[in-house]
């Protein structure tokens, strides 16, 4: 890892997603924190680096995803130009209704637009000139159950599915640092069933692909 003065901050949940991340980081510059998996661990491990010295001018997440949609497929890596917190509101009687549409959130205050918050700026444009685009859902349950990927379909209508992607975005964008999400597929998002589950095709995609970004990156 290098010193707080790195440029390029690359946060990963999981042990596994790290290693195919500094397998690809063979660049100065370029510092990874693995936080643990879920929203929670994922804010507070990048508050407390932010607060511990110099701030990287970008952030990166980058993991691997399940994915909503068939033109999504597995293998498949993509960037998130909007991200959500798809399970956090209301259960009315069987109905969910986001914290939005139950009036506890205003859905256009900052970072929020529409009840997104949406991926913008140099890096991101041109991530988004050799990478799909994608929204993104963030649970804090992984979806493994018709009546819950029905739910955030109706909802939400995302095409990829991560456990901590808005907390990243929404972290980033309240302490004004540029963040990019790049997601390697390595699941359909539907009841669960691992055995159709490609994660180590995912991981060699995520290495391959944040190698390229990365190499982006310091050219830019």
């Amino acid at each position: 890892m290098e010193e707080n003065g790195s440029d390029i901050l690359i946060a990963v949940a999981h042990p596994s997603e790290e290693e195919a991340v500094r397998k690809a980081a063979g660049i100065s510059r370029c510092e990874i924190l693995v936080t643990g998996v879920g929203g929670a661990a994922m804010s507070w491990a990048l508050q407390k680096r932010f607060a511990a010295g110099s701030r990287p001018f970008l952030v990166i997440g980058a993991g691997i995803a399940g994915s909503y949609v068939a033109a999504v497929k597995t293998g498949e890596v993509v960037v998130a130009r909007s991200d959500c917190f798809a399970d956090m509101g209301v259960d009315n009687n069987g109905t969910f209704r986001s914290l939005f549409r139950a009036n506890l959130a205003d859905p256009d205050s900052h970072p929020f637009s529409g009840g997104r918050i949406y991926c913008s700026g140099r890096i991101f444009d041109l991530a988004a000139r050799n990478y799909k685009t994608v929204t993104a859902a963030t649970v804090n349950m992984s979806s493994g159950s018709a009546p819950v990927i029905e739910r955030i379909r109706k909802a939400w209508d995302p095409e990829i599915e991560t456990m901590e992607g808005a907390w990243l975005a929404y972290t980033c964008a309240m302490a004004h640092i540029e963040w990019l999400s790049v997601r390697a597929i390595s699941n359909m998002v539907e009841p669960r069933d691992t055995v159709n589950w490609d994660i180590p095709l995912a991981l060699q995609s995520l290495e391959k692909a944040m190698g390229d970004i990365l190499k982006m990156t310091a050219e830019a």
